[in-house]
């Protein structure tokens, strides 16, 4: 009498989707949770060429032209003196601010010594 041959049973895949799928939900979590120090100003609307600059570490102006780092109100100054990291200044000015009071601001970077400033701004609407 012949004995059948043995099948192999089929690998299991379900923990293999369940890992994809629990990378998928931390890998959009992550990508979310992405620092913006000017959340409470609206920005003014300007076409950008890269959108990858971000406000995280910029110093921010609210309408009436106090200068903001995170949270915290300082003076041009202050701020500069306490940034540690090299590259352009980055400014995140609200939409609604006068233009005297963001060339009161841009005349006090330059009087320091910098001229490498982003004004940062967000792509409007077509």
């Amino acid at each position: 009498m012949k004995t059948p041959a043995r099948r192999e049973p089929p690998e299991n895949t379900i923990p293999l989707i369940n890992v994809v799928f629990l990378m998928l939900i931390f890998f959009l979590f992550a990508g979310s949770v992405a620092k913006d120090d000017a959340r409470k100003i609206e920005p003014p609307l300007n076409i950008l060429e890269d959108e990858t600059i971000r406000s995280t570490g910029a110093l921010v102006l609210d309408p009436e032209g106090r200068t903001f780092a995170g949270d915290v109100e300082m003076t041009v100054e202050d701020w500069l003196g306490q940034r540690k990291e090299d590259g352009p200044i980055k400014l995140a000015a609200d939409g609604s601010l006068k233009a005297d009071e963001l060339e009161k601001v841009l005349k006090d970077l330059k009087d320091a010594g910098r001229s490498d400033i982003v004004l940062i701004t967000r792509r409007g609407s077509k």
